[in-house]
């Protein structure tokens, strides 16, 4: 099994790699610079093996409602595609939720597959009023609080930075 760790200054060019192979395109490579640039990463976690970087997750500072509570979008979460459906991804994303929850983290927001997010406790962002500011199905936006009630008076919009402004 892959170790998990926080991402160094020096894993820069490997995970590119990881993005783009995951991905297909260059996006969401360009958003983790952009991410890295602003300064809202929260928690950006990698997966190695053997000194091989396997996977990446990048949770970051967005704002949820009218009004502007804080919240950590999960984006992205790749996997080099040779080692894709090993437990690498949900490992990178059970780790990244825990680091949060015991640095009093509240709430999580993803636009993914909900039959793979599910299995961490998200629901539809809708259960709590919560709008995506993207095209997507709706059962697609999905929200986990990671303190309970962390929700509670939060409705609306989520506000996500500019650099998620060229993604599809």
């Amino acid at each position: 099994m892959s170790a998990i760790r926080q991402e160094r200054p020096e894993d820069a060019d490997a995970i590119r790699e990881i993005l783009v192979a995951a991905f297909g395109r260059e996006a969401e490579a360009r958003l983790v610079d952009r991410l890295r640039a602003s300064g809202k990463i929260a928690c950006a976690l990698v997966a190695e093996e053997k000194g091989r970087l396997l996977g990446q997750v990048v949770f970051s500072a967005i704002a949820v409602g009218e009004i502007r509570a804080p919240a950590v979008a999960l984006a992205p979460l790749a996997v080099m595609p040779a080692f894709q459906r090993l437990g690498i991804g949900s490992a990178l994303a059970s780790a990244g939720l825990e680091r949060l929850r015991q640095e009093q983290g509240q709430r999580v927001l993803v636009l993914g597959d909900p039959g793979y997010y599910t299995r961490f406790g998200f629901v539809p962002a809708s259960r709590y009023g919560l709008k995506c500011p993207f095209p997507a199905p709706e059962d697609a936006f999905m929200a986990i609080e990671l303190q309970p009630g962390a929700f509670k008076g939060v409705s609306g919009v989520a506000q996500y930075g500019h650099e998620f402004d060229d993604l599809e």
